[in-house]
């Protein structure tokens, strides 16, 4: 057994351990309905030690929990690092000194090589296989195109190996790491029909002067927090992008050449909203109330800072493109934080105008928008091409949202955990829901660490199970 990761011998301890006492003290200060005839029941007050007793086994089953989900990490990891290299596929790279180096030159071959395309055509070479980017432009497929966001990283017993002799950030910023992580789910599930780039939407606030670490246990946490507008001041709201964040530029060109144009490779960037979230909080939180308060008590400097990193993320996206990545994709994963009113006053302006912007300067270019757990609605007038569903909206309900969008999504992550004969059934039938037509099969949300490998397997056979003849669009009912 690992150092601190506890078994179910833990398990039964723990639920020996607590007094019986304390729980029956629980159980019966909880409020009561009034008995028929009665007035309002009024609950005695506990006595001081009912108190105690009770809040130490809150207490204790709160701590035991926490242990427990610590437990699984570390074991899980310990076990990945343990494993024989048949854990995964034998093309697979899980140390850094293994990885194959690019040309030192690589930033200037991909430059050069953008400047001999534009010349004379404004897309790259479309791949071998181009169902994506054809359903992206509501083009005929013969099923439906899949992948999975965060289908790169942390659930891979491959990626936990190659972490476990280097950094998160060190991988984000090494353009042969970054490709050999982006490279891994392909290698595993060869049917994927698009990688998405290995990055972080964190790279932006980065490159505008905040630096940022992956705290173990906690996630991503920067230096420091926009606490006030003052605190603006220590940003460059107008960076030098190709200059901060070319290793991302060069992981898309390199993992392009890597896969040898087999399939495509996605570009990505948080959305405006989402940044300034992560700005405004430090870093990984499980609420955004700083944030949300911030555009209720400073719009002015709230609309600056979300004009500034509109402007960032265009010409971050465009440089993706130029690199190589001819799907662009925009995640704004805090969309659903907010209330409608206020998203649609501080947010979709600036996500309309990313869309616009791009497909402006590189017309070759496909924009996909995430807003999750938002409403779709709002982006069906928008000049982006693909809309993201989130696992809370139904397929019926996005198609009545954005009937002109190819859809993208949306099943349930946690579905990846059941037997493959339920993970079969139902993405079968939600693909079946949207119809073939103008739609990419991926998740409502992303991949987890605690994922099996298995799940993503059985999702992917499921969706090339299904043709357009056996799911054309579906006939929807009005409302």
């Amino acid at each position: 057994m690992v150092p601190g990761c506890e078994g179910m011998a833990a398990v039964q301890a723990f639920v020996q351990a607590v007094p019986v006492a304390a729980h029956a003290r629980v159980k019966a200060h909880r409020p009561r309905p009034a008995a028929e005839g009665v007035g309002p029941f009024k609950p005695s007050v506990p006595s001081r030690t009912g108190q105690a007793a009770g809040a130490a086994a809150v207490f204790a089953l709160g701590a035991w929990v926490s242990r427990q989900r610590h437990s699984v990490r570390c074991q899980r990891k310990a076990n990945v690092v343990e494993l024989a290299p048949g854990a995964w596929p034998a093309e697979s790279i899980t140390h850094p000194s293994e990885v194959a180096k690019p040309p030192e030159d690589l930033s200037e071959q991909r430059k050069k090589a953008w400047a001999e395309l534009s010349a004379s055509a404004d897309v790259w070479p479309a791949p071998e296989n181009d169902r994506l980017l054809r359903a992206a432009r509501g083009e005929s497929v013969d099923r439906a195109p899949k992948w999975m966001m965060r289908q790169a990283g942390r659930y891979l017993p491959e990626y936990l190996a190659m972490l476990s002799h280097t950094d998160f950030f060190t991988v984000c910023k090494t353009p042969e790491l970054a490709c050999e992580i982006t490279l891994q789910p392909y290698r595993r599930y060869p049917s994927l029909d698009s990688l998405i780039i290995f990055s972080d939407i964190l790279v932006i606030p980065v490159a505008m002067g905040m630096n940022c670490r992956m705290e173990p246990k906690v996630g991503p946490q920067f230096d420091f927090a926009l606490e006030t507008p003052e605190d603006m001041e220590k940003l460059n709201l107008t960076p030098d992008v190709e200059a901060t964040l070319s290793y991302v530029f060069d992981a898309v060109y390199w993992t392009r050449q890597q896969v040898k144009n087999k399939v495509p490779v996605i570009g990505f960037s948080g959305a405006p909203w989402t940044l300034m979230g992560y700005m405004v909080e430090g870093g990984a939180v499980r609420s955004f109330d700083r944030a949300k308060k911030w555009l209720y008590l400073y719009p002015e400097a709230s609309r600056k800072l979300l004009s500034a990193l509109r402007d960032i993320v265009v010409e971050y996206l465009v440089g993706q493109f130029d690199s190589g990545a001819p799907l662009l994709t925009v995640f704004d994963t805090n969309c659903g934080e907010i209330p409608p009113r206020l998203y649609d006053e501080f947010c979709v302006p600036d996500l309309k105008y990313i869309a616009t912007e791009v497909k402006k300067r590189r017309p070759g270019a496909l924009v996909s928008v995430f807003p999750k757990d938002g409403e779709m609605a709002t982006f069906e007038d928008s000049d982006f091409d693909v809309v993201g569903v989130s696992w809370t909206t139904s397929p019926a309900e996005a198609r009545r949202s954005c009937p002109s969008k190819t859809l993208q999504g949306n099943l349930d992550p946690h579905l990846l955990y059941a037997d493959t004969e339920q993970i079969r059934e139902r993405t079968v039938a939600m693909v079946k829901e949207f119809g073939v037509p103008k739609y990419i099969c991926n998740l409502g949300h992303g991949m987890v660490p605690t994922h099996p490998v298995e799940g993503p397997k059985a999702f992917m056979e499921a969706v090339d199970s299904v043709s357009s003849e056996d799911a054309p669009s579906p006939q929807l009912p009005a409302k």
